[in-house]
């Protein structure tokens, strides 16, 4: 987040605190705020008229709007933009949450794409918005081993273990039987062949030294390999708690609900508006600020996990504008963290 100080610097603290107050109020209750909710609610220590006095002006700034004649203030998204570049603090998770944060994801630690898919359904859960997790290529996956191991008649298991010791496993459906003794001259004939191969070149490997009663079968798992190094080399998206959304009155409108929900859909579009995140930091979009209409009323907030200077993947949250933004902040920033330190001991 980038400071913001426009606005800011034509305000008192009275208009500091009442914007704050206003925001708090419309997060918790979704409801219009007028100057006998702030007056009763929160210790300004302020007059009803100097509250409405000052609510004026804060709407002539255009930092709060009215969304009918006989209706409170509503933040506009120029007075949440202040807000979370200027004004939000942070909220403590305590230890507790932070323990089942690690626990949760500890327990996924062997497979990155389960992580990944923990890490969404978790963000998911304790915020209740939805949530979006992309994990990116760190590099070209290399083959470190291979591993055939019959499985039943006719099948085998071909386990690929890549340089950043990720571990992918496929079926293969063959033409003959293969028993433990075929299987590990499978095994050797592979790790001889392609061992510290990338995706690229293994597509050209050269297999003029296999045994050509074996070469059959020896391309067929290749192939099988190509496939799996394919799938390492994009980009993994999972979204989970989509339908939260309706949960919120902002989309009691079901046409918008429903373009929301197509929208978190496309894989396309959820990559573009991931890609926007970047650096160390949590980067927020309000409103206006996104490009497509159907965003219109949603904030969304990224961040990125890493393994040294590596990009690994994103974690976005999309939720109404009266999203809970220190909350989430906080949660995003010690779940980034953890990734980040339990992938750079992995990797």
């Amino acid at each position: 987040m980038s400071a913001n100080n426009e606005g800011r610097d034509n305000m008192n603290e009275r208009k500091v605190r009442i914007l704050e107050a206003i925001i708090q109020d419309y997060i918790q209750t979704g409801s219009p705020v007028g100057s006998r909710t702030l007056s009763k609610k929160y210790d300004l220590q302020l007059s009803s008229a100097t509250i409405r006095n000052e609510m004026a002006d804060l709407e002539d700034l255009g930092l709060i709007t009215q969304p009918h004649a006989s209706a409170g203030r509503i933040p506009s998204d120029k007075g949440y933009r202040l807000y979370v570049d200027n004004l939000m603090g942070k909220t403590d998770l305590g230890p507790d949450l932070d323990n089942l944060i690690v626990k949760m994801l500890n327990d996924k630690m062997n497979d990155i794409d389960a992580l990944l898919e923990e890490t969404a359904r978790l963000v998911a859960m304790m915020t209740n918005y939805a949530t979006i997790a992309q994990t990116l290529p760190l590099a070209e996956p290399t083959v470190k081993r291979v591993q055939i191991m019959p499985v039943e008649f006719k099948s085998i298991v071909c386990v690929v273990v890549t340089d950043n010791n990720l571990v992918k496993h496929n079926v293969i459906t063959t033409s003959l039987e293969v028993d433990e003794n075929l299987a590990n001259v499978l095994t050797s004939m592979l790790n001889k062949a392609i061992k510290g191969m990338t995706l690229t070149s293994l597509k050209r490997c050269n297999l003029d030294d296999i045994d050509p009663m074996y070469k059959p079968l020896i391309l067929q798992i290749i192939k099988v390999i190509i496939q799996i190094l394919a799938e390492e080399n994009t980009n993994q998206i999972f979204t989970r708690g989509t339908t939260n959304i309706l949960d919120f009155q902002e989309f009691n409108d079901m046409q918008k609900a429903r373009e929301l929900l197509e929208l978190l859909e496309e894989k396309p579009y959820l990559t573009k508006l991931l890609s926007k995140s970047s650096g160390n930091s949590v980067n927020i979009s309000i409103g206006e600020e996104n490009a497509l209409e159907s965003m219109k009323e949603c904030s969304l907030i990224t961040t990125t996990y890493k393994v040294g200077e590596y990009t690994l993947g994103t974690i976005g949250i999309i939720g109404p504008k009266r999203m809970n933004y220190s909350q989430v902040v906080s949660l995003l920033e010690q779940i980034s963290y953890h990734l980040t330190l339990m992938l750079g001991n992995e990797f």
